[in-house]
């Protein structure tokens, strides 16, 4: 994709790429989806994209896979890659979880 160039002010940019890690996608992706919302002709709500959808959080891996028609797991990370999109982050619990059974599998050992 071509590189687009945005004078921005620099705590706007600090922002948003705050609001981006926090919740798992990208700045690029945020700007996108607001771009495509707002550039949306007609008056018939517009269906979001499964893939910025999931890149958001708001759709789940298995309705990603099947709104896009994709085989598997892998093959929605490279769509992600494909469009500059990450996948969420999960939720922070989660992430402590998985750190307190690693780290008790590691210890054990």
């Amino acid at each position: 994709m071509p590189e687009t160039v945005f004078n921005l002010p620099a705590g706007l940019v600090d922002e948003a790429e705050a609001y981006a890690a926090r919740h798992g996608t990208s700045v690029t992706a945020i700007v996108r989806a607001h771009l495509e919302a707002v550039i949306a002709t007609g008056s018939a709500k517009k269906i979001p994209d499964p893939l910025m959808a999931f890149a958001a959080g708001t759709i789940t891996r298995r309705e990603a896979i099947e709104a896009l028609g994709l085989r598997d797991y892998a093959a929605l990370l490279v769509a992600l890659g494909d469009h500059d999109l990450t996948p969420p982050r999960p939720p922070e619990h989660l992430v402590q979880d998985q750190a307190a059974t690693f780290e008790r599998l590691w210890t054990s050992t």
